[in-house]
């Protein structure tokens, strides 16, 4: 008969110790995938502001060329380079990103003779048009149907080997020309080395068409006929790119990529966050194969699409080397917490398992009111699997603070049941202290009113009392006290707390109106395990008053109760002030 009662208390442990474990793995789990969802979507929200700031200054230098656009059509073209310097002088303060902004007309072959000496009578005795030669210099243009020459340029200084430069003798510059004079739209050319640039990196053009009536020509062939030149934004990608990110700090690099361009040509630069600048890898050709992490777990949710003039950038994100993912403490926290309250669970039940049939029954009553908030633990662990990609950020945090308090309602049940096991052995330690006493039971109120519904009301001593108490005792006491109140009260119904004294001693009075204790179990509920015949389904173990009454007999103290079935009770402790 021993052999199969020691059996059976052994597979009660061996339960509990199961189940104990197995929630507290899967809660950390779940916890440790809700903190990479997390990271993953601040990470993500970090590429959105990226791509949103680059997406702006490139929208931001397209209106620029339309204004300029505008202002060649209220003055129907007749603008001299004056006066296209001074409007492009007032761009170009509120928008550094731009390289320059220039205008190259049509001059067909014929033309080109008297367009040269026209310029050159302006002051610019040495002009011609220019083309590329063979080792990239400019040299003298070729004889071809029709230029379109960079005439006007602003600003000039840092700029000039573009003046005269013949765009159509550039293919790059060609496939940009045409699409734009037959469309009447903005449009961007691939990537080109500008003639001016003396760095290693890339630009781009945005060519605006003009025609020689002040609206777009109806069909193709006359967009094609009355096409009278290029308005055109020069960039250097470095320049837009750094100018769009200032203010922001992310630690995040990327990659830019054309992808209207050949492949081997589609690489335009990567942005190095350390550095916060752009350079040129020279070994880069095609966009690298997407690098899954779990900042990045698919092949596309790093990369993101910006639009410029007809074409479509790719960015391809990566975090920097020393971009900055907080460690995963809530996932330790609720590790420590689960294998902690599993250990002190199981400890409990071995220590326990000698006992008498008394305590079997406290067995069955601990863990049916320990199931509650494991179950809780649970189904809030499963909720935030389950939804996770639903729940926001703040519905998230609000299931893991249930967790954490649910956690917190256990642990001081399992508090309680410590000190009664050692207040049995004799260990039970006792550590008075100073103590301000209104202020003290305070503080524990304002711990319990989190966890239940009805209103505490305080009325203190109407003088500062002190008292040397043992403030974990005494935290376990009115704890207690406040917690049989709240389970046996109506929501609506206050509890009262009244603290009085004399030069001698101190009494705290809890008063609920709840459903009462009958008369006849008065005197037996202040044993351990023993409860109200009245409680009907409401859980409990009938440890709370046993707590009090060892409280209150370390303190040398005498506690009294009062109370009446259906009318509530009031619970009086009196206390030596020393």
């Amino acid at each position: 008969m021993a052999s199969e009662s020691f059996s059976r208390r052994a597979r009660i442990i061996a339960a509990a110790a199961g189940i104990g474990l197995g929630l507290s793995v899967t809660a950390t789990i779940l916890t440790y995938r809700w903190e990479i969802s997390r990271q993953q979507s601040q990470f993500q929200q970090q590429i959105e502001n990226l791509t949103t700031a680059l997406q702006r200054s490139l929208n931001r230098y397209t209106s620029v060329l339309l204004f300029l656009g505008d202002y060649y059509t209220v003055n129907q073209g007749q603008i001299e380079r004056q006066d296209f310097d001074e409007f492009a002088a007032r761009s170009l303060v509120d928008y550094p990103g731009i390289q320059a902004l220039e205008w190259a007309p049509l001059v067909k072959l014929s033309d080109r003779t008297a367009y040269e000496q026209s310029i050159q009578a302006q002051g610019h005795s040495a002009f011609q048009i220019t083309e590329l030669g063979s080792n990239n210099n400019l040299v003298r243009a070729r004889d071809r149907p029709f230029y379109v020459p960079v005439t006007y340029i602003a600003p000039f200084i840092g700029n000039e080997d573009a003046f005269g430069f013949d765009i159509n003798s550039s293919p790059a510059r060609v496939a940009a020309i045409e699409p734009a004079r037959d469309s009447g739209e903005i449009q961007a050319t691939g990537r080109i080395r500008l003639v001016q640039e003396k760095r290693n990196q890339y630009g781009f053009l945005m060519l605006l068409p003009r025609y020689q009536t002040s609206t777009l020509p109806d069909s193709l062939a006359a967009r094609r006929s009355q096409f009278d030149g290029v308005l055109i934004g020069v960039f250097r990608l470095s320049d837009v790119v750094e100018e769009a990110l200032q203010g922001l700090s992310f630690d995040i690099d990327f990659e830019l990529y054309d992808q209207a361009a050949k492949a081997e040509e589609s690489y335009l630069g990567s942005y190095d966050a350390a550095a916060g600048s752009v350079v040129v890898i020279s070994d880069r050709r095609t966009a690298p194969p997407a690098e899954q992490t779990h900042l990045c777990p698919g092949p596309t949710s790093c990369s993101r699409t910006l639009t410029l003039g007809q074409r479509q950038w790719q960015g391809i994100f990566s975090p920097a080397a020393d971009y900055g993912l907080s460690p995963p403490y809530a996932t330790w926290a609720m590790l420590f917490t689960g294998l902690s309250l599993t250990g002190s669970l199981v400890w409990i039940l071995f220590n326990l398992q000698r006992e008498s049939d008394r305590k079997l029954r406290f067995f069955s009553m601990a863990s049916h009111e320990l199931r509650t908030p494991l179950s809780t633990i649970s189904l809030s662990a499963e909720s935030l699997q389950v939804n996770q990609t639903e729940l926001s950020a703040r519905q998230k945090q609000r299931i893991i603070d249930r967790i954490y308090q649910t956690a917190q309602q256990m642990g001081q049940q399992i508090a309680d049941l410590l000190t009664l096991t050692r207040a049995e052995a004799g260990k039970l330690e006792f550590n008075p202290e100073l103590l301000e006493t209104s202020a003290f039971c305070q503080q524990v109120i304002e711990t319990v009113q989190t966890g239940i519904d009805q209103p505490i009301q305080f009325t203190g001593s109407a003088h500062p009392v002190k008292a040397f108490w043992d403030k974990k005792l005494m935290r376990s006491l009115l704890g207690n006290l406040l917690s049989n109140s709240a389970k046996y009260s109506p929501i609506s119904s206050p509890i009262q707390i009244t603290l009085t004294s004399d030069s001698h001693r101190a009494t705290l009075a809890v008063s609920d109106r709840g459903i009462g204790i009958p008369a006849t179990d008065i005197d037996r509920i202040q044993q351990v395990f023993q409860r109200g015949s009245n409680v009907g389904e409401v859980t409990g173990t009938g440890l709370g008053l046993a707590i009090v009454s060892i409280c209150v007999a370390l303190h040398r103290g005498v506690w009294t109760i009062n109370s009446k079935e259906g009318q509530g009770t009031t619970v009086s402790v009196t206390l030596p002030l020393e």
